[in-house]
């Protein structure tokens, strides 16, 4: 049987404090990612992303911190990403209640981190995070938050990806990130026509019950990740599960 679609909030820090912008700029603060946690948690989320949108650029103790404190009340799994470099940062995550890793900006400069991280820890637990942004006609994979341009286009970096073992590939669109207008379906379409094996997450633009169902069926997704919508009340957790088994969706029940 197909797996459950999982329904997932990105809550991304800053200091402390859950920050929300549009298309990665303009932050603001929108209150204690803890207290929006719990209450995503309550509503029935599947899992949660937690990403120290600074610690690639400064330290990693907010993340840790946020961590510790989330895993003693909320009972799902957890994924912490954020200026994870080298295996003792992941230690130290897991020592925290983290129960998945998501590395984006430093594989670009030690590809082999995903070698490292399976021969020690095993595959299933690491996410690889792809910020995704337009530039010209060619979609990009970006650093640090989307502050920096790798240089690799998403297409390739999918093909080199192809041959890896992960435990899952979380994609968002830096276009679409809290614009609330839609998924990006080109960008999408880059992803799909690989066929990466591994389950794919989606998040950006996510805003309303039928855009979500079509594209988790079209793009044959694992799960949707959203921020801004749930942040600003754009959509409730159990209420957008509820539709999407209305719609056939295969999806965990509230």
């Amino acid at each position: 049987m197909k797996e459950k679609i999982r329904v997932i909030p990105r809550i991304e820090i800053k200091n402390n404090n859950l920050i929300k912008g549009v298309q990665y700029e303009g932050l603001r603060i929108i209150g204690d990612p803890y207290k929006y946690s719990k209450k995503y948690y309550e509503e029935g989320a599947d899992q949660i992303i937690v990403m120290d949108i600074v610690a690639s650029l400064y330290s990693r103790d907010n993340l840790f911190s946020t961590i510790d404190k989330l895993t003693k009340d909320i009972f799902i799994p957890i994924t912490a990403g954020g200026g994870v470099k080298a295996i003792e940062d992941i230690k130290k995550l897991l020592s925290v209640g983290a129960d998945r890793i998501s590395i984006n900006s430093h594989l670009f400069e030690n590809p082999n981190l995903i070698e490292e991280v399976l021969n020690i820890f095993g595959s299933q637990f690491l996410t690889i995070v792809i910020e995704a942004k337009k530039i010209g006609n060619e979609y990009y994979c970006m650093k640090n938050h989307g502050r920096d341009n790798s240089g690799i286009t998403v297409e390739k970096w999918i093909k080199y990806l192809k041959n890896k073992k992960f435990g899952e590939l979380a994609i968002f669109s830096v276009d679409k990130d809290g614009m609330n207008n839609g998924p990006d379906e080109k960008l999408l379409e880059i992803v799909h026509k690989e066929k990466i094996l591994v389950p794919l997450i989606y998040g950006g633009g996510l805003h309303e019950v039928e855009n979500i169902g079509n594209i988790i069926n079209k793009y044959e997704l694992s799960g949707i990740s959203l921020s801004s919508s749930l942040h600003f009340n754009k959509l409730n957790i159990d209420n957008l599960k509820k539709n999407l088994l209305k719609k056939g969706i295969n999806i965990n029940e509230t």
